[in-house]
């Protein structure tokens, strides 16, 4: 025990294990906030092993190029440091896959499928098609391998953005610029999805009303349901049809954008 304690006294395997607390104070919001991974359904255990895989794998990445450390009385305000950049990136490398579920969960509302929601994998509740639209886009990024891409780019900021390096002011308005930005294109590109089955559900709540003018002992609310469920549907399919082809490049530049993200945290 004694041999062991004057081990980890030792500074470099101080060094490591302090570089290896922040890279994996970084690695954790990756594991709990991208959809690809899957995990937080999982044991505690599993998403445990999970992140502390990646830590070990990234951590002599990181000692390389990571600038002197504190000691353990100043370790706190940089792990939160690293969490927050780790949810920046995580976030942003996802927002496609998000914008997805967003997509799916408007056609249901607007169906009046809102309420019936459903447990997804990642042990969130979304609306039955926000879920399939959700799952179906990570099932194409992993297909396509986004998640070894996303990795690789997550590896390369902890070059550009090193754990524990000094984070100036305009690289923190870049930052926030720049996730806003992504933010607003993924809300943006769900709704572009969602406009063709606005305007196909529009076109049905028309021609029921006409219907309920003409017929008024018609009850079309019940009558128009399946009608509803059915154009809401159809029209996910059209949209997903038409915009399978771009989601690739959608999620690559995702990808890229978070990468950019943790490239404007490093010191000028």
């Amino acid at each position: 025990m004694a041999a062991l304690l004057g081990l980890l006294g030792e500074p470099q395997v101080l060094r490591h294990l302090t570089v290896g607390a922040l890279v994996a104070a970084r690695v954790l919001p990756l594991v709990l906030l991208t959809p690809f991974f899957a995990v937080r359904a999982a044991p505690t255990l599993l998403r445990t092993a999970v992140a502390l895989a990646l830590t070990v794998a990234l951590e002599p990445l990181a000692a390389s190029v990571a600038p002197p450390l504190p000691g353990v009385l100043g370790l706190a305000p940089l792990v939160l440091r690293e969490a927050l950049v780790g949810a920046v990136f995580a976030v942003a490398a996802s927002l496609p896959l998000h914008a997805l579920g967003w997509f799916g969960g408007l056609v249901d509302t607007w169906r009046g499928a809102g309420q019936g929601e459903v447990t997804l994998p990642d042990g969130e509740r979304a609306s039955p098609l926000g879920a399939l639209t959700l799952l179906l886009g990570v099932a194409l990024f992993v297909t396509l391998g986004g998640h070894r891409l996303a990795l690789a780019s997550f590896a390369e900021g902890l070059v550009r953005a090193p754990v524990g390096g000094v984070v100036a002011e305009a690289g923190l308005r870049g930052v926030a610029l720049g996730a806003a930005r992504l933010v607003a294109d993924a809300l943006a590109f769900a709704a572009a999805l969602a406009a063709p089955a606005a305007l196909a559900i529009v076109l049905v709540e028309v021609a029921l009303g006409l219907v309920a003018r003409a017929a008024p002992q018609i009850p079309m609310h019940f009558a128009g349901m399946p009608l509803r469920a059915g154009v809401g549907i159809g029209a996910v399919l059209l949209s997903l049809s038409l915009a399978v082809e771009r989601l690739p490049a959608a999620f690559r530049a995702a990808v890229g954008a978070a990468s950019s993200l943790l490239g404007r945290l490093a010191s000028p």
